[in-house]
C-alpha cells in the first residue's frame, strides 16, 4: 500500500544534501526564455508543496521505512515552498 494515494507527475527530490541546486527534469532541457523558466519554476513550486503535503501526511512508521524521523519530516514540511 502507498502512503500517498497518486501522483500526477515525476517524482523529484526536493532534498538536497549539497545544498540548492538547479533541478531540471528528466529529458528536458533547460527552459531558455524566461517564460520558460518562470513556467519551470512554477511548475517546480508546486512538486515541492505537494510533496511536502505528501509528507506531513505520513504515520511515524512510514517515515522510518523511507529513513526520515519525525524532525527531519516536520523540517522539510516547515520549508516555504517559494524559497527552499
Amino acid at each position: 500500500m502507498s502512503a500517498v494515494s497518486h501522483s500526477n507527475g515525476q517524482i523529484v527530490s526536493i532534498v538536497s544534501i549539497e545544498g540548492p541546486h538547479e533541478i531540471i527534469m528528466p529529458g528536458q532541457a533547460p527552459a531558455a526564455t524566461w517564460l520558460g523558466r518562470l513556467w519551470a519554476a512554477i511548475l517546480l513550486w508546486q512538486q515541492k508543496r505537494e510533496g511536502r503535503r505528501s509528507l506531513r501526511e505520513l504515520t511515524a512508521d512510514q517515515l522510518k521505512d523511507i529513513g526520515l524521523s519525525q524532525s527531519d519530516a516536520a523540517r522539510e514540511v516547515g520549508k516555504s515552498f517559494f524559497w527552499d
